[in-house]
């Protein structure tokens, strides 16, 4: 071993878990259709990083 390794603490791990929020279910998330191939192409039109549009600009290609 070259010193780096540390003895696991269960005792913070268990903690960390405890304070973990539950999962969120499939059934329970909004069902939204995003068109990918459009917003790509709309940004690599206009120049610009997908990252980079408005939120108005991404609206357009999200469908609730």
């Amino acid at each position: 071993m070259n010193g780096l390794m540390k003895r696991f603490d269960y005792k913070r791990y268990f903690d960390q878990i405890s304070t973990m929020p539950e999962p969120i279910m499939m059934s329970e998330l909004p069902k939204v259709k995003l068109n990918l191939k459009g917003i790509r192409e709309y940004a690599k039109n206009k120049g610009v990083a997908m990252a980079r549009l408005s939120k108005e600009e991404k609206q357009l290609y999200i469908k609730k």
